[in-house]
């Protein structure tokens, strides 16, 4: 996948849903579709170089000849006035920074290509499987993996806003462990009425980060019964600015999220390079609040 693969925003998309049972909308002279059904897309990795092969991809962008036909919300089975042999090709939709009003294809996953034979009245089943595109520096000092698995350390620390608390690296006590979403650990976090503020940042070198049209996303699995916030710090020769990207609510079960930082690195275009930031504020007195995370990282090309 080239470099020009950049995100396709279509903000208030509404996605065309295909259905087996709209077929008595058809007019009875009019030819008899064929039918195309995708239950999901899933995503294969290199984990040694690429990370977890966790994903959440939403939305199936389907092209029939080169010709975009829609985009579709997963499982689908939706109608085509087409038969015969004809190619195939899907990308994989995300919900931009968990958003449903902003669903586009994500750009580092590659596109989903295949020849299919299509039979008017018949359902055909395609199984699309996608990769991350070639081309990506995942051994760069300016992308980023933390998976916690590490247990020499992880590459998270206390911010220059400081912290009354701290993120640990939790290991799985057992097989039904809920504070581990996959291998042996995870980062953790505890709030309480006492200790009410949390904020840690990336603790590699800052990141040097691309502008203008390139995509910058930070993905990241989390389960968490409190709002918690992700940020940058922005530093250039006239100090540092620290910005809010997105504030996520809580999700008792693990969840997975694609955070769009690009419009943040454009509003700070005298910065030089960047610290990402996690932090939590507990202002409603409460105890028991936790922040789990796991398989952060930090893409772009």
């Amino acid at each position: 996948m080239m470099k020009h693969n950049y995100l396709l925003f279509f903000s208030g998309i509404i996605l065309l849903t295909g259905l087996l049972g709209s077929c008595n909308l058809y007019n009875p002279a009019e030819p008899v579709p064929s039918y195309i059904h995708i239950q999901k897309i899933t995503l294969s990795t290199d984990s040694a170089l690429e990370g977890t092969s966790s994903s959440k991809i939403t939305d199936a962008w389907v092209y029939i000849d080169g010709h975009l036909l829609g985009a579709y919300e997963l499982p689908v089975t939706f109608p085509v006035l087409e038969e015969g042999t004809h190619e195939i090709l899907v990308k994989a939709g995300i919900k931009v920074n968990g958003i449903s009003a902003t669903r586009a294809p994500y750009p580092f996953y590659n596109y989903f290509k295949q020849s299919i034979t299509l039979t008017r009245g018949t359902i055909t089943a395609v199984s699309p499987a996608v990769r991350y595109v070639s081309g990506l520096d995942w051994e760069g000092t300016n992308m980023w993996k933390e998976d916690f698995e590490r247990s020499s350390g992880i590459t998270l620390d206390t911010s220059a806003s400081g912290t009354d608390t701290n993120m640990y690296r939790h290991t799985r006590a057992g097989a039904g462990d809920p504070e581990v979403f996959e291998g042996d650990a995870s980062g953790v976090v505890y709030i309480d009425h006492k200790n009410t503020f949390f904020e840690y940042w990336s603790s590699k070198p800052p990141f040097v980060l691309p502008r203008g049209d390139a995509p910058v996303f930070l993905e990241l699995n989390y389960r968490c019964n409190f709002d918690f916030v992700v940020g940058l710090y922005a530093h250039g020769s006239a100090g540092s600015v620290k910005t809010k990207v997105l504030s996520i609510h809580p999700s008792y079960t693990w969840n997975k999220i694609y955070i769009y930082l690009s419009p943040t690195i454009a509003a700070t275009a005298g910065a030089s390079d960047y610290n990402i930031f996690f932090g939590m504020l507990n202002n409603s007195g409460a105890d028991g609040l936790y922040l789990d995370i796991d398989n952060i990282k930090l893409i772009h090309y």
